[in-house]
C-alpha cells in the first residue's frame, strides 16, 4: 500500500499493526488480545453499524462475565485509549450511539487484507498481458507476511476469513510462479517459492517450484536438500509420497550431476563407497521404484525370486500413532531394518508409519523370517514399546515368459 498521511493502515496479514500520520502502535504496544481481536472486528466491519448483541455473539460468544455491556464498554475505552498514541489532531476513530458502534467514515481506513483480495481480483482479468498480471501478483503476494490475524486463528469470526486468505494466496502463488517458470524468471521463482512455503510448507506443487528453481539455477545440492526436505514433510504429515512431478525433477537433477563427470577413476571411487556401505540400501521411494524395475529384469532373466515386505507401525487398535511418537519409532525401525539386512535388500518409506523392503532371491518363507528377525531386534532395543509392527508379504516368482 502506498502510506499517505491522511491514511489510517492497518496490518492484519502476519504481525498485526496500524499506521496513522507517520505513527504506528503494534501488538508489542498492548500483548491484549481482547482489545485487538474487538479493534479487528470493528475494523474488518468498517462500513457497518455493530450493535452490542452482534460484537458479544460475534467475538465473544463463550463469556461468562456477569456484566458483558460494561465488559464491552471497558474494552472499547481501552481501545480508544490505545489509538490516542495515533491520533495527532484528537481524532476519534470509533463513534458510538444508542448501544451501536461504527468506525468513523471521515477517516479513511485501508487494510491490508481487503487491498490484497482487491490485487488478486484485479489479476484475473483476462485483458491483462502476462508480464502486467506478474507485476499485480507480485504486488498482491508481497503484502502477504503471514495468516490472517494469526493469533486468533481458534476465534469463531476468524475462521472463514483465515481459510478465505490462506486459499486466495495459495491459489494465486501458485499461478505467480507458473508465470515466472514460464518467463524463465528463477531468481524471482525462487523467492517467491521460499518464502510461498514459509506460509504453505503443505503444498507439494510449491516444493516443486523451489527445488525446479535450485536446479535451473545451477544449485543442484540445495535442490536435493530441499526435495528430501519435502520428502519428509510430506510424508510425516500427509502420509503421502512425493508426486511424479516432484521425483521427476529429482530424478533430473541426479541425471544431470552424474553427466557432468567425464573422470571414471572419480566415478569408480564414487561407487566404491557406496559399495563399502553396511546393511540394505535405504533410500527414496522414486529411487526404490527404480531399483524394482532393475532387480526384476534381473530376476526375471535368471529365474529369480523377489519378495516384497511391507512393515507397518499402529497402535494395538490399528490406528495410526501421535506424529510426534510415530518419527521416534520410525527412526528406531529404520536403523533396525539397515543393520539387519543384506546389503543388497532396499529399503524405502512409503508412509509415514510403514516401511517396504525388497528383498532379492527370498522366497516367502525366507521373507517372513527375515521380517520376524527385524520385529524381534526392534522390540529388544525398545523394551518399552505399547506399538505393534504389523507386516504382509508378497513373493514374486518369474519364469521364461517373464524376460
Amino acid at each position: 500500500m502506498i502510506e499517505d498521511n491522511n491514511v489510517f493502515y492497518v496490518r492484519f496479514l502476519g504481525e498485526i499493526n496500524v499506521t496513522y500520520k507517520g505513527k504506528t502502535i503494534s501488538e508489542k504496544t498492548t500483548r491484549s488480545k481482547k482489545i485487538w481481536n474487538l479493534l479487528a472486528y470493528i475494523i474488518m466491519h468498517k462500513n457497518r453499524v455493530l450493535l452490542q448483541s452482534d460484537i458479544m455473539d460475534s467475538i465473544w460468544p463463550d463469556d461468562a462475565s456477569t456484566n458483558p455491556v460494561s465488559a464491552l464498554k471497558t474494552s472499547l475505552f481501552r481501545i480508544r485509549g490505545l489509538l490516542e498514541e495515533v491520533a495527532v489532531d484528537n481524532e476519534e476513530f470509533i463513534l458510538s450511539s444508542r448501544g451501536a458502534y461504527r468506525w468513523n467514515s471521515d477517516i479513511e481506513c485501508k487494510v491490508d487484507a481487503i487491498e490484497f483480495e482487491e490485487l488478486c481480483l484485479k489479476s484475473e482479468d483476462k485483458t491483462l498481458t502476462d508480464d502486467e498480471r506478474i507485476v499485480i501478483l507480485e504486488e498482491a503476494i508481497n503484502m502477504y507476511y503471514g495468516d490472517f490475524l494469526k493469533r486468533f486463528a481458534n476465534d469463531l469470526w476468524v475462521i472463514p476469513l483465515i481459510t478465505h486468505y490462506h486459499s486466495l494466496y495459495v491459489d494465486k502463488i501458485k499461478i505467480l510462479l507458473g508465470l515466472l517458470d514460464d518467463k524463465q524468471r528463477y531468481s524471482d521463482m525462487q523467492k517467491h517459492a521460499l518464502n510461498a512455503i514459509r506460509i504453505e510448507s503443505y503444498d507439494e506443487k510449491i516444493h516443486s517450484y523451489v527445488v525446479k528453481a535450485f536446479m535451473k539455477l545451477d544449485n543442484n545440492t540445495a535442490a536435493i536438500a530441499h526435495y528430501n526436505k519435502a520428502s519428509k514433510i510430506l510424508l510425516a504429515n500427509l502420509g503421502v509420497q512425493p508426486s511424479n512431478e516432484l521425483r521427476s525433477l529429482y530424478l533430473e537433477i541426479l541425471n544431470k550431476q552424474k553427466s557432468l563427470e567425464t573422470n571414471l577413476d572419480k566415478i569408480i571411487d564414487d561407487l566404491k563407497e557406496a559399495e563399502y556401505q553396511k546393511g540394505a540400501f535405504i533410500c527414496d521411494y522414486g529411487i526404490f521404484k527404480e531399483t524394482y524395475k532393475i532387480v526384476t529384469r534381473q530376476a526375471a532373466r535368471f529365474h529369480r525370486t523377489v519378495s516384497i515386505v511391507l512393515i507397518t507401525v499402529c497402535e494395538s487398535n490399528g490406528e495410526l500413532p501421535a506424529l510426534n511418537i510415530l518419527d521416534k519409532v520410525m527412526e528406531r525401525l529404520g536403523n533396525v531394518i539397515k543393520h539387519d539386512l543384506r546389503r543388497g535388500d532396499v529399503v524405502s518409506k512409503y508412509s509415514g508409519a510403514q516401511f517396504v523392503i525388497m528383498l532379492p532371491d527370498a522366497q516367502h518363507k525366507d521373507a517372513i523370517m527375515i521380517t520376524n528377525r527385524i520385529i524381534k531386534s526392534y522390540y529388544h532395543h525398545n523394551r518399552k514399546s505399547l506399538l505393534q509392527l504389523k507386516y504382509n508379504i508378497s513373493e514374486i516368482k518369474f519364469d521364461e515368459d517373464s524376460k
